[in-house]
């Protein structure tokens, strides 16, 4: 037999002792780049840093994607009565003669006793020494019996909160500063003149270049995640501290983001994806109420979306794996500003939740659903499983219909069937891409919308293409993905004679409309497209004549697509832009992470 294995957990002579965690921190030292944790003979237990449990730490680093650097500066594991030392701090906490706190308190926190994670925080007004204030991640949560729910972190009680600044070490510090192609030196000669002249950290670093954006989040571990990625992110308790102060009285930024308040730094505010209405609102809210603090302390602010539907973005990073990275830069790089973000809030009834999905498909990528006419063959055949006759569950048909509006219209149908049970080896069906309407692709990020069109292009090579969008950089990406020439290498007559075009909106009234007919028409990140074509200053000017080329060349196109990862009002505006022609209707959703909404 194989000799058992212990699995004793050994801190590095960290002590749960409070005074001893904030010592500790006092004294710098680089943790191994990777962490790495092995299973082995009793002689070598597995070591997790800081007391912390197997369970703690696989939540931290698998559950969260943060650093091992990061979790064995700030994350510790305490239990016992050591918890009281962390928690009544306050002088206001009600005590016996004897300076004990009243048993009504030791009751409510009684559960912490077997245990959680200290988060520690760093305090800007004490020279970044570790702060007094932190919060508990309750291995055993209590029930919150108003809310119905578990307190998934507790605050020392009687004490204002406060927000996190993490203990960064350089090899996070690094990656924040290639992120943001800012040089560090770290010539032994340059480093003694910096601790002579004025020792930095991390966070003193960050105030000394304002250019760098800080993203404010709700929860430790999510702004631990960003960090780990190289942005750098601020924790805050809730959705609604990072203010303090009375609507319309008084309201001001919180004073532990003030440091860090530069003129002209920006901060971007980044919470979690919600679904509830009401939750919804709440987060609109406090995110108009945070902006509106931000702006009036000389800083600029901006709100980035969450695609979902992962709630958090460090639930988001874990879900998304090596494509984490870039998905999430190019959300943080499209982030709103303020005024942005309010007209494109939307109640959910606003948006597309009026057109239902008639089928669900089980796919990534919405190029693996798509039945290619060349393979028409192959496309219909189905499996055993399935009655021949209920094909049509695979190929719209097309009927029309006498109804209301839709009068004289034609749409693309499919039959119900309650009695269908998929098989779990061939869940996903197909679909025809249309060759005539208008398309909306409602679909998460990374979920193939750009490889649908570069397929049309493929198979329509001979039909005059037009990618129009709002942003240089993402025409430029797709410029080169969907092979069109860009506008800004053209001259006037190269404009009207190229067979496959990406020109920004902002330049559209450049096009000579005479000549515009184009067969496909395919419009990029729609919802924040119509934003900037109805409210930006780039267009103002003109805007008369972009709408009226926009028209133009809307009306006369066979076929236009438009695109989001949040599909709202501009599903409408094309439709009264191309009214008058051929509209049919075909829903599809996914039951996967992606939805997918296509509107004919």
């Amino acid at each position: 037999m194989s000799p058992k294995l212990s699995w004793k957990i050994l801190g590095k002579n960290v002590n749960t002792n409070k005074n001893a965690i904030k010592s500790g921190n006092k004294e710098r030292f680089e943790p191994k780049p990777d962490c790495k944790v092995s299973v082995e003979q009793s002689e070598h237990p597995i070591e997790y840093p800081n007391n912390l449990t197997p369970a703690e730490y696989h939540e931290l680093l698998a559950g969260s994607a943060i650093h091992p650097a990061l979790i064995e500066s700030s994350f510790f594991h305490i239990e016992g009565e050591t918890i009281y030392d962390y928690l009544f701090i306050s002088n206001k906490i009600p005590r016996r003669n004897a300076g004990r706190v009243t048993d009504a308190y030791i009751r409510q926190y009684q559960h912490l006793l077997l245990g959680g994670t200290w988060i520690q925080s760093l305090d800007p007004f004490n020279n970044w020494q570790p702060m007094e204030w932190g919060r508990i991640k309750p291995n055993f949560p209590r029930i919150d019996w108003e809310k119905g729910k578990p307190v998934k972190y507790e605050s020392p009680p009687k004490t204002a909160n406060r927000v996190t600044y993490f203990d960064i070490r350089n090899c996070i510090w690094d990656k924040v500063a290639k992120r943001y192609l800012i040089k560090r030196y770290h010539s032994v000669l340059a480093l003694r003149l910096l601790d002579k002249l004025n020792p930095l950290i991390f966070w003193e670093w960050v105030k000394q270049h304002p250019e760098i954006p800080i993203i404010l989040c709700e929860g430790e571990k999510k702004a631990a995640c960003l960090l780990s990625l190289g942005f750098v992110a601020i924790a805050l308790p809730g959705i609604w501290n990072g203010r303090v102060g009375k609507q319309d009285f008084d309201e001001r930024l919180h004073p532990d983001l003030v440091p860090m308040a530069q003129a002209g730094r920006k901060f971007i505010i980044l919470f979690d994806y919600e679904t509830k209405a009401n939750t919804r609102w709440s987060v609109f809210q406090a995110t108009v109420r945070t902006a509106k603090a931000i702006l009036a302390a000389g800083c600029e602010c901006e709100v980035a979306l969450l695609p979902g539907p992962e709630k958090g973005v460090d639930d988001f990073v874990v879900a998304r794996g090596e494509d984490a990275n870039t998905l999430l830069t190019a959300i943080i790089d499209d982030a709103k500003s303020l005024a942005d973000y309010q007209r494109s809030y939307r109640a959910k009834k606003w948006g597309l939740s009026r057109y239902k999905p008639d089928v669900t498909v089980n796919i990534k990528y919405l190029s693996q659903a798509l039945c290619i006419p060349d393979l028409e063959e192959k496309c219909s055949s189905v499996p055993t499983l399935y009655d021949i006759e209920k094909e049509q569950l695979f190929t719209p048909s097309v009927s029309s219909t006498s109804c209301g509006e839709g009068e004289g219209k034609q749409e693309l149908i499919i039959s119900d069937c309650p009695d269908h049970k998929p098989s779990t080896q061939n869940p996903k069906k197909s679909f025809r891409f249309p060759e005539i309407g208008l398309v909306v692709l409602w679909s998460d990020m990374g979920t193939g919308k750009t490889e649908l069109m570069r397929w049309w292009r493929d198979q329509n090579p001979n039909a005059r293409f037009l990618n129009n969008g709002h942003r240089v950089n993402l025409l430029k990406n797709l410029a080169e993905r969907l092979q069109t020439a860009m506008y800004s290498d053209l001259g006037y007559t190269g404009l009207a004679q190229a067979q496959a075009l990406s020109i920004t909106i902002d330049s559209l009234h450049k096009l000579n409309t005479q000549s515009l007919t184009y067969g496909c028409i395919f419009i990029d990140e729609a919802c924040q497209y119509l934003t900037h074509l109805l409210h930006s200053n780039t267009c103002k000017q003109h805007r008369a004549a972009i709408l009226e080329v926009l028209e133009y060349i809307v009306y006369n196109a066979p076929l236009v697509v438009i695109a989001d990862a949040h599909m709202e009002g501009a599903t409408r505006f094309c439709e009264v832009l191309k009214s008058g022609t051929y509209i049919a209707c075909f829903r599809m959703r996914s039951q996967l992470k992606n939805q997918i909404l296509l509107r004919i």
